[in-house]
This record gives structure tokens, C-alpha cells and sequence, in this order.
């Protein structure tokens, strides 16, 4: 299942291992984002989805457990 989310399974990884963090809105694109087929970087970065909306504001408020979502993914 990891390659079908491939995008979030590196970033998750390189912030669980405190190689990146989640510092700006790129960060957090680039966790949430990277394996949508509509995300395209560059392109629209203003506009963005409600499940985008949904889980920054869980992660930010610690209400997501990253690592456990990561082992469930690999």
C-alpha cells in the first residue's frame, strides 16, 4: 500500500526521523498532497481541498498520530 501513497510515505518518514519537519504550508503540502492525482505544484497552491484543511488542522492540534498512520500504510 505504501507505493499508492508513496508521497506521504517519504515525507512522514523524514519528519518521524527529524530530517524535515512541518514548518510552512509547503511541508504540509508536500506530506498531504504529493499522491492527490488534482494536486500539481505550482499550479492553484491558493485554493486548496477540504481533506487538506481537515488533517493540517488535526496534525497541528497533534490529533493525528503520524507515526501510526505511517505503520499502517507500509
Amino acid at each position: 500500500m505504501s507505493d499508492e501513497f508513496a508521497g506521504f510515505v517519504k515525507k512522514a518518514r523524514e519528519i518521524l526521523e527529524g530530517d524535515s519537519g512541518l514548518e510552512d504550508i509547503e511541508d504540509y503540502r508536500e506530506l498531504l498532497c504529493a499522491d492527490c492525482a488534482f494536486y500539481h505544484h505550482g499550479e492553484e497552491e491558493n485554493e486548496e481541498c477540504g481533506c487538506f484543511l481537515l488533517l493540517k488542522a488535526l496534525l497541528e492540534r497533534n490529533a493525528f498520530d503520524l507515526e501510526k498512520a505511517l505503520r499502517e500504510l507500509e
